[in-house]
């Protein structure tokens, strides 16, 4: 079993934070990252999210999903409009996004699943140079790779 590693950045002048993950994604280890990223003086509660989930493998349980929508609800007021982009490469990444996406609560958070990186950034932001992303993404995989 390996453990959760997590990666991101925060593109401040396109109001976008990318995450990277890698290992088995659960509750704890991804609630324990969250609160890490919002220390971070870059972090907005009103950015749009472009989570790579392709490669972890999902541990965490439906009653997860629940707990994380609360924890979400009570510690992100957002005052506009966000989107969160899943990348999914898996059936068990598909099943967890999924229900991640109609468990949301939040009237202001907009979730939508992709199977690549290039639809999501297009549902994201049409003015994102895709090939930037690319190389942040790949940069941030690199990095927790090397941990």
């Amino acid at each position: 079993m390996s453990t959760l590693k997590s990666n991101y950045i925060i593109l401040k002048e396109h109001h976008l934070i990318i995450e990277c993950h890698s290992g088995n994604l659960d509750l704890e280890s991804y609630i324990t990252f969250i609160k890490s990223m919002v220390l971070d003086p870059l972090f907005s509660t009103n950015m749009n999210y472009l989570i790579d989930l392709s490669h972890v493998v999902i541990t965490a349980s439906i009653d997860d999903i629940t707990k994380y929508n609360a924890f979400s609800e009570e510690n992100f007021k957002a005052e506009r409009k966000r989107r969160v982009a899943l990348v999914t490469n898996s059936p068990n990444q598909m099943v967890f996004a999924t229900l991640f996406k109609n468990s949301n609560t939040q009237k202001l958070k907009e979730v939508e699943i992709f199977s690549t990186k290039e639809r999501a950034l297009a549902w994201l932001n049409n003015n994102i140079d895709k090939e930037e992303i690319f190389d942040i993404l790949a940069h941030l995989q690199e990095s927790y790779q090397n941990k």
